[in-house]
């Protein structure tokens, strides 16, 4: 099975090529539910996070708040560590599981759908990695329109990991600077090429 990590800065547009690949029949495995899974399900993450961040990440009936918790969480690069060290490992387990599943599935290949393939250090177990990527103007726009101030922009942008240090390990960069018809014909490429890659080692 060929294992692909599909990864892009925030407003990218990775998830527009995630989507994409889903309608091709493609299983990708979404690291961001998972990582809800984990804030909604497990205990001791809960627990951990309540000790690192206080009791204000809770919501009214005791679940975790993601907003409340990502604005304390991505305050510092410091917070941030604090927040994937907790996070991290019980969100990479289930990742594990997901995997292993799909191998004895006979899955020809399955697609890791996370904005930080290369701050959990997954790049290393994939087989090909793709970033999606787009210049910081067009991103920083795009946040806007969801809502987040001009801190909370800078402060989110600031927190993750260069594009061109991504874009130099990647073996495939899918550029999204215009049209949303362009990016999914990107998308379609970029699989078939991969695709391609997954018959051929079939055969060898």
């Amino acid at each position: 099975m060929i294992t692909v990590g599909l990864t892009g800065n925030v407003a990218s547009g990775k998830t527009t090529v995630a989507d994409r690949w889903r309608e091709k029949g493609v299983l990708v495995i979404d690291a961001d539910r998972l990582g809800h899974e984990v804030l909604r399900e497990d205990r001791h993450a809960r627990t951990a996070l309540v000790a690192a961040f206080g009791e204000d990440i809770l919501g009214p009936e005791g679940a975790i708040d993601r907003v409340a918790l990502g604005t304390l969480a991505f305050a510092t690069p410091e917070t941030t560590h604090r927040l994937n060290v907790i996070v991290h490992p019980p969100l990479l387990a289930r990742l594990d599981e997901l995997l292993a599943r799909a191998r004895a599935e006979g899955r020809a290949l399955a697609v890791v759908d996370a904005a930080l393939i290369f701050e959990f250090g997954l790049d290393v177990a994939m087989d090909v990695n793709v970033l999606v990527t787009a210049p910081p103007q067009i991103r920083a726009e795009r946040l806007r329109e969801r809502g987040l101030d001009e801190e909370r922009i800078a402060r989110v942008m600031a927190s993750q990991m260069p594009d061109a240090e991504k874009a130099a390990a990647c073996d495939f960069v899918i550029v999204n600077d215009g049209t949303i018809e362009a990016l999914r014909a990107r998308a379609d490429e970029v699989l078939a090429a991969i695709e391609a890659e997954t018959m051929d080692e079939g055969g060898s």
